[in-house]
């Protein structure tokens, strides 16, 4: 009985390895991006973060959230094939908001097995 419980563990640990191997990887080249001195009443600044899906399976961008309305992403919305790269831009809009430092996050919703991945946008609105 033991032998089989250690066989059915076995094989239920190299499936979930292979799923594991099966599956979209999002590398970004950088996680954050300093936009430094900004004048406040810029209508909209922006800054791209470029990816590669480093996995063996399609990446599928979910959909992102951002912690302020003056924020805004573009992601690609159509399926990133293993090896190819992409762009997410992230577009931040100073006169929305007091003049001053800012530090704002963007979470992004894949297909990896993460699930969520984190970006940062600062600066200061002068």
């Amino acid at each position: 009985m033991k032998r089989i419980i250690a066989i059915l563990i076995f094989v239920l640990s190299v499936c979930g390895v292979s799923a594991q191997s099966n599956a979209p990887v999002l590398q970004l080249d950088t996680l954050e991006y300093n936009f430094g001195d900004i004048p406040h009443k810029s209508p909209q600044v922006s800054c791209e973060f470029e990816f590669r899906n480093t996995g063996s399976a399609p990446l599928v961008f979910i959909k992102s959230t951002t912690s302020c309305t003056c924020t805004k992403v573009e992601y690609p919305r159509k399926p990133t094939l293993p090896g190819a790269t992409g762009k997410i831009v992230v577009i931040y809009e100073p006169s929305k908001k007091e003049s001053g430092v800012f530090y704002k996050e963007i979470d992004l919703y894949t297909n990896t097995p993460q699930k969520r991945h984190t970006l940062i946008i600062r600066g200061r609105a002068i």
